[in-house]
């Protein structure tokens, strides 16, 4: 059904009028939210002028502006202080807004988002915002917002977290199915700890309890506040292998965090990233560390970036650390030559970690500039044709001979943690589901019947990609290609180009970019085969 392609006359008319329909709400929404706050304003002023002080703070007009709008109060202030924060805090994103390029959600996230920083801060940023804002749909693009505030005011970051955990709230509220929802405000490795616990409790039964997972975690929740340590099975079995269970001595949950040792030491000041949260301030991040034991993944990310030119061999007299100012002369790592492989993991105890690493680390960032991963390989793709197939096409990873696990399909503990640890994320454009809640796909289909022939089991050709892109995938509706540095090329049904780079702190990743230069004309599509990388159901 397939065979024609996709690209018809009827889809581009479809196409041009969904986007056209799309700006034009856009624009729309855009109006309203300003004239909201321009009554509001206007209001307030008449205040000043009657009374000579503000009497209501504008809330006549907003009374006025939910009833002819047919909305709650909240929601006409909601639109109120957004129009006021374009005009007087976002310049950029109010007329990208006005033009109908980004819609209500997104800047709605952007405005709430900045809102506890200054001015200053959010004129700074506000460019690479909007850059992430056009690309990213509102839940991811909280997450790359906060690592911009991070990188570029980690010490503001840290104030703004310690006022909000003054003001947290434990709420309940009503469900549109007619059942009520808790819900609390808790520091990112609280949630951490209180989930994990959650988790524990629920998988106490045996494999034969009668309730789906949800309703056991549910369940678990309950029976932890009712001073419970586990729950009691369902399944009416006689040799229930949880009847019998005896607690485990309490311990201390599992925080993984993800930051560049340069960050951990103090030189630098980089967004840290905590594994089922996002990004964190570097200070959160040094302060977990002092209570926990870290896994550093020691990578070769001097010769990641060597091999997408994101630096050059420049002499390490030549560059500056950039906190201090003065020369460092940093180790080059020289564990192994190829972009794609890695050393095994080794334990450090807490802010016991080598400063060599650390200064290598400097010496990356020194040079690496604010050009981001995923930029460099759209400016290669675009002019080289000769990158467009990536380094390593037979998705063996540039090794010559297969690894120990390469030719078995499910990867290693080692090979899954290193994957998901360099991805931090689903790497489908603009998707930012977490890692632990992906599964490992093979770039290049591994194939069953013939391991040898076809991708290899190694992290040089396996992303993290959740169930719903990796069926797409999988389905030949989207093709996927590894470029180096692990970055991925995305081919569009319709033949169109993204670029993501993974979310590793040594380099910076940026939002997803999208290649309008590249154009291939629509996909043909085919059914999958046995080679194919089929996701587990």
């Amino acid at each position: 059904m397939f065979e024609g392609g996709f690209d018809t006359g009827r889809d581009a008319d479809l196409w041009s009028a969904l986007t056209e329909s799309c700006t034009e709400e856009n624009k729309a929404a855009y109006w309203k939210v300003a004239s909201a706050a321009l009554l509001w304003e206007l209001w307030t002023e008449r205040d000043v002028a009657f009374a000579g002080n503000i009497v209501d703070c504008g809330n006549a007009a907003l009374a006025e502006i939910a009833v002819r709008l047919g909305c709650s109060k909240t929601v006409a202030e909601n639109h109120a202080e957004i129009g006021m924060t374009l005009r007087l805090r976002l310049p950029r994103i109010r007329d990208a807004f006005a033009a109908g390029e980004l819609d209500y959600a997104r800047v709605a996230a952007i405005c709430r988002t900045t809102k506890p920083f200054t001015p200053e801060t959010v004129a700074e940023v506000e460019s690479d915002i909007l850059a992430a804002a056009r690309i990213l749909p509102p839940g991811p693009l909280r997450g790359e917002i906060d690592t911009i505030l991070i990188r570029t005011a980690p010490g503001e970051c840290a104030e703004v977290r310690a006022a909000a955990l003054e003001g947290r709230r434990f709420r309940k509220r009503r469900t549109d199915s007619g059942l009520s929802r808790i819900e609390a405000d808790l520091a990112p490795e609280e949630a951490e700890a209180v989930w994990q616990r959650v988790f524990e409790a629920a998988d106490s039964v045996c494999r034969r309890d009668r309730r789906s997972r949800q309703h056991r975690i549910v369940d678990a929740f309950l029976a932890l506040i009712s001073g419970a340590d586990r729950l009691s099975c369902t399944c009416r079995r006689a040799d229930c292998s949880a009847a019998n269970y005896t607690p485990p001595s309490p311990r201390k949950p599992l925080v993984q965090i993800s930051i560049d040792v340069a960050t951990l030491l103090g030189l630098l000041s980089n967004p840290a990233h905590l594994h089922g949260f996002g990004p964190i301030d570097p200070q959160l991040a040094r302060t977990l560390a002092t209570d926990a034991t870290w896994q550093a993944l020691l990578t070769d990310a001097f010769e990641q970036a060597l091999a997408l030119g994101a630096i050059d061999n420049t002499p390490a007299e030549e560059i500056a650390d950039p906190e201090s100012g003065a020369p460092v002369s940093p180790p080059r790592p020289t564990m192994c030559p190829n972009p794609f492989r890695s050393p095994r993991p080794r334990r450090f105890a807490a802010g016991k970690l080598p400063t060599g690493v650390a200064l290598a680390t400097a010496h990356l960032v020194a040079a690496h500039g604010s050009i981001s991963i995923a930029e460099i390989h759209a400016e290669r793709l675009a002019n080289d044709p000769t990158t467009r197939t990536g380094p390593f096409p037979d998705g063996h990873g540039g090794h010559s001979d297969p690894p120990p696990g390469a030719l078995t399909y499910t990867p290693g503990a080692y090979a899954a943690a290193l994957v998901r640890a360099r991805d931090q994320h689903c790497r489908f454009p603009g998707c930012r589901r977490a890692a632990a809640q992906c599964q490992l796909d093979h770039v290049v289909p591994f194939n069953r019947r013939s391991p040898r022939t076809g991708g290899w089991t190694v992290p040089g050709n396996l992303q993290c990609l959740c169930r719903f892109h990796h069926q797409l995938k999988t389905m030949k509706l989207w093709t996927a290609v590894m470029l180096s540095g692990a970055a991925i090329r995305w081919i569009s049904p319709y033949g169109t180009d993204y670029v993501t780079a993974p979310a590793n702190p040594y380099t910076n990743a940026g939002p997803d970019v999208l290649i309008p230069a590249i154009r291939y004309g629509p996909q043909t599509w085919r059914p999958p085969t046995e080679t194919d990388d089929v996701p587990p159901y």
